[in-house]
């Protein structure tokens, strides 16, 4: 394997060598090793000299100084270009596992930062030459409008609140509770702020105790501003502090509101994810939102190309697709609609892991008692005006435009009764499709009432759980017993269905297990982060799990992508002979943590009993 790791491939996947031509990629690999180190293996001391440029192709590296452990390096990350330029290194860096790294030579990286603008400005500029640069890239257009933007118009993270002698162990629980990345910590006089980053660093790392009071590991410096001020203040202001949140505040009494994150307003800039809400916000007619509907798939395959992580674009995917549905829904609709009915995305797209715009899934739950004249060729412009904007109809019907689709409250809870008691495949199929929906228009308090009447209607029924997760076993993982990957033949020659073969048995199998333990969140990675924490899924295997989902939505986007690229059907076949050494690699971890995971579900809910 250390021979035929591919340097070139991986540098292409890493800014900045990504801008590297493939010429340029091959010669610097001519000048890259790979090194291998054991658990606790020492690879740089404090005060030498380095002699390489690294990055981690696998496992994990701990940095120290003086024995205190600081920090923790993971795939892709990188160390330790100042070094290099200063003569000596300033931590100690060992393998916190068995690992992989790629070594380039000094005096080849150092060519790099000599003749390579890109280089030069990816590791000696400061943040705020990196910005001024990006910023000059922008036209005047999108430069105005970002400017001209207040941060109440942004969305913020919800401002937890502690005082200082809450415990280490209460704040984790409370950032836990909330999904939050970050909580305030209330001093006698100000305030300071408790990360992510600060619990695994001080806590974990360090070993300080959980039940120590939450001053102790505090960083208490915390900056604000106003919420009337403008995005572009609020980013010099991160610039100016150095830091990566603000706490935004409210009138003379500056009562924090939320929090502001550096990462989330750096995307919104470089990938014009603000950009396009605004169109989407400001439009007036469906063809005012066919450019946004485009720009925003131009944007999914530019974040991809520039090695954005797949769960961030994702994200900002559905987020993107929900403002546009929603607004399509007050364009088109009468008002007493809205307010008396939910608009709601399944499958995929509910979940938020759709990995390009795909078929038109969505459904339109009505108040009880309510009718309106003409509903159906309302629903119908609805239908049509989405295949203008770029998503085509769903093959199999599942549109609100559908009368299927197109219900009651009631009416749908009298069904999913029928498919609770007499579960068969095609009712399974529909079950799951609603069981994932997200309401992205209207009142959503009649989605959240159907979520609830379907924990409480399947509550307790084991039958039922075992015969609706049964489907998690339904397809064979392409995985040969030495290894080999299993492809098909004829129009698929050389080719697998990764979504048969992983994605659809752990998605299938996690809504499964979220389902039996009443869990809200539709995300697959949400839910197995609440399973984790309800002791469904070990903190091992729930890591694996998180892992291995990823990846398959990484390698699900590339190959659609290109497909797209080509003008060829967006489906799910992948060609491994065609991925890079450390790809295959990692998709045969990934269908062997598939195979345990169907066995895993197998065993829980006694499949071998179904009949």
């Amino acid at each position: 394997m250390l021979e035929t790791l591919h340097a070139p491939r991986f540098l292409a996947q890493i800014e900045p060598f990504s801008f590297l031509e493939k010429s340029e990629l091959e010669e610097i690999a001519q000048s890259t090793d790979i090194f291998y180190f054991k658990e606790g293996e020492k690879i740089a001391k404090k005060g030498e000299t380095p002699e390489r440029y690294f990055i981690l192709a696998k496992g994990f590296v701990k940095t120290s100084q003086e024995g205190e452990r600081l920090s923790l390096l993971g795939p892709k990350d990188s160390f330790e270009a100042r070094a290099l330029l200063e003569g000596s290194y300033a931590l100690d860096f060992i393998a916190a596992e068995e690992s992989l790294l790629f070594g380039i030579k000094k005096e080849a990286f150092l060519q790099l930062l000599r003749t390579h603008a890109t280089f030069e400005c990816y590791y000696l500029d400061d943040i705020a030459q990196k910005m001024d640069a990006l910023l000059k890239r922008r036209s005047d257009k999108d430069i105005s409008i970002f400017m001209a933007t207040k941060i109440k118009e942004c969305p913020l993270q919800k401002a937890l609140i502690v005082e200082a002698e809450t415990s280490i162990l209460e704040c984790a629980q409370i950032m836990s509770e909330h999904k939050a990345d970050a909580l305030i910590v209330k001093f006698e006089k100000g305030h300071g702020i408790i990360t992510n980053t600060t619990l695994r660093e001080k806590v974990i790392l360090q070993g300080l105790p959980s039940s120590e009071p939450a001053h102790k590991i505090a960083t208490p410096r915390l900056i604000t501003m106003d919420e009337e001020e403008f995005l572009f203040g609020a980013l010099l202001s991160l610039i100016e502090h150095n830091i990566q949140r603000l706490a935004i505040t409210r009138g003379k009494e500056k009562q924090i509101v939320g929090i502001l994150d550096q990462i989330d307003l750096l995307s919104s800039i470089a990938s014009k994810g603000h950009l396009i809400n605004f169109q989407i916000q400001k439009a007036q007619t469906v063809e005012e939102l066919e450019g946004a509907a485009k720009e925003t798939l131009t944007l999914i395959k530019t974040l991809q190309a520039q090695g954005v992580r797949t769960r961030e674009i994702t994200r900002l995917l559905y987020e993107l697709n929900a403002k546009l549905y929603k607004r399509l829904f007050e364009i088109l609709m009468p008002k007493e609609l809205i307010e008396n009915s939910a608009l709601i995305v399944l499958g995929s797209e509910g979940r938020g892991e759709q990995t390009l715009r795909t078929d038109q899934d969505n459904a339109l739950i009505l108040r009880d008692g309510f009718e309106m004249d003409h509903l159906e060729s309302l629903t119908q412009r609805f239908t049509d005006a989405l295949l203008f904007l770029g998503f085509p109809p769903c093959p199999g019907g599942i549109m609100l435009s559908q009368s299927p689709w197109r219900r009651s409250l009631s009416q749908y809870l009298e069904e999913l009764e029928e498919w609770i008691f007499e579960p068969s495949g095609e009712r399974v199929m529909r079950f799951s499709i609603l069981f994932d929906a997200s309401c992205v228009g209207g009142d959503a308090r009649l989605l959240d009432t159907l979520r609830q009447k379907i924990f409480q209607k399947t509550l307790g029924q084991g039958v039922f759980f075992a015969r609706f997760a049964l489907a998690t076993t339904l397809f064979e993982t392409p995985l040969s017993f030495f290894s080999n990957f299993v492809t098909e033949s004829k129009e698929h020659e050389g080719e697998l269905d990764i979504k048969k073969g992983a994605i659809f048995p752990l998605v299938h199998g996690i809504r499964s297990l979220a389902l039996q333990n009443s869990c809200p969140s539709t995300n697959t990675l949400e839910r197995i982060r609440e399973l984790e924490e309800r002791g469904v899924l070990s903190a091992e295997f729930a890591i694996e799990l998180r892992e291995a989902f990823e990846f398959l939505l990484q390698i699900k986007m590339q190959i659609q992508i290109e497909k797209h690229e080509k003008n060829l059907p967006a489906d799910n076949y992948i060609n491994p002979s065609k991925l890079g050494k450390f790809e295959r690699d990692l998709l045969r971890d990934v269908f062997k943590i598939t195979e345990r995971f169907k066995k895993f579900i197998t065993h829980h809910f006694k499949l071998n009993m179904v009949s």
